[in-house]
């Protein structure tokens, strides 16, 4: 009788292949898992971030958006909407450079902050497209506008593109939420980008590039955000208090002191924007976009908080119009146009501009667009 067959003990090398194989099936396992836990998540969420991505770091603006970027923005209530920019980095299309050194005819130069980027709608129901419909054949609006900008940038990129793109009309619009804040602090001091996202500048630290690979997961991975923002705490709940009303209101006597020979301290932009076009030959309008507490009433419920008088908020548009008509600027407050265009102006869940708010102002503005310049002949 033949006696049984032990069987040979596995070597080292089979029992490092064997556990080489668990290995590489877990790591499998986890990608798979992983990436269809990625597609879950930006499929519930519309593939959309409550939050602009696309932010740069730059040494003279604080930041930029990227160029050729696209993504979406989603807002409290779920509304989705989609953000693509060009290859200088604004939004919309591609922008032709003059060919000439002369003015293009019907070419506007818009410059302000996320309101005239027309943050939280789409491109079309924005200032710039409804202005470029409301002007007609022939005109064309270049939208330089970014968010977290302020008076500064806006007079820096006017000085930047204006050579270059040759508007015949600049339009300079100051937003009363934020604007007489930020005039006398450049954006460099105040915000840079981290992954894609703006953040707050801390002058004491340097601010250092991103990976691409940090860059996608923590700017452009929907399950990293949400796993973070979970960690965090963040709410989609509205904002509870108008607390930029109450800020500007304690800073309004520091807003209205004079500067130097102006009344107010955003005319020494809009005077470095003029100047800028004097040797260019483009005029330069400036228009007064109020806070949507300025407006109505009813937007107080947005943020569960009680109305309260901000007339004396009134004051920041009428000296902005009064220095730039001293400079030869026309000018334009924004707030009797938007009480008309009122209810539904403002967004409901934010304090931004609306599409009905977006078409009264391109109105607005085109009317001021063309309007003959002083001295010059009406047609």
């Amino acid at each position: 009788m033949n006696a049984a067959v032990r069987p040979e003990s596995p070597t080292r090398r089979d029992r490092l292949a064997r556990v080489g194989v668990r290995v590489v099936a877990v790591l499998l396992s986890t990608i798979v898992g992983l990436g269809l836990a990625e597609l879950l998540v930006g499929a519930v969420r519309g593939w959309a971030f409550p939050y602009l991505n696309i932010f740069v770091a730059d040494p003279d603006y604080g930041v930029r958006l990227e160029p050729n970027a696209a993504t979406a923005v989603r807002s409290r209530e779920g509304r989705v909407t989609d953000i693509r920019t060009n290859a200088r980095g604004f939004r919309g299309d591609d922008w032709s450079p003059a060919l000439t050194g002369a003015p293009v005819p019907g070419r506007v130069l818009l410059l302000g902050d996320s309101q005239v980027f027309a943050y939280g709608v789409e491109e079309e129901d924005g200032v710039a497209a409804r202005l470029e419909a409301a002007l007609g054949a022939g005109a064309e609006v270049l939208d330089a506008a970014t968010p977290t900008w302020g008076p500064p940038e806006y007079a820096r990129v006017a000085a930047e593109l204006a050579p270059v793109y040759r508007p015949e009309v600049v339009v300079f619009v100051a937003n009363v939420a934020n604007d007489w804040l930020e005039a006398h602090i450049p954006n460099v001091r105040r915000t840079t980008a981290r992954d894609g996202w703006a953040s707050y500048r801390r002058p004491d630290v340097p601010v250092e590039p991103d990976s691409a690979v940090h860059r996608w997961l923590f700017g452009r991975s929907h399950l990293v955000y949400a796993v973070r923002a979970l960690l965090s705490g963040v709410s989609g709940d509205p904002p509870a208090g108008a607390v930029s009303a109450r800020r500007l209101l304690s800073n309004l006597t520091n807003m209205t002191k004079r500067d130097g020979a102006y009344r107010t301290r955003l005319t020494r932009h809009v005077a470095a924007v003029r100047d800028a076009c004097a040797s260019l030959g483009c005029r330069v309008v400036v228009a007064v976009l109020p806070l949507d507490l300025q407006v109505d009433a009813g937007e107080w419920a947005k943020y569960r908080d009680t109305p309260e008088d901000l007339g004396a908020l009134d004051v920041l548009a009428r000296d902005l119009l009064a220095d730039a008509a001293d400079l030869g600027v026309p000018g334009v407050d924004l707030r009797p146009v938007l009480v008309r265009a009122s209810p539904g102006a403002f967004l409901p869940d934010d304090y931004h501009l609306a599409p009905r708010g977006h078409a009264a102002v391109a109105a607005a503005l085109a009317t001021l667009v063309a309007a003959p310049a002083a001295g010059a002949p009406a047609p």
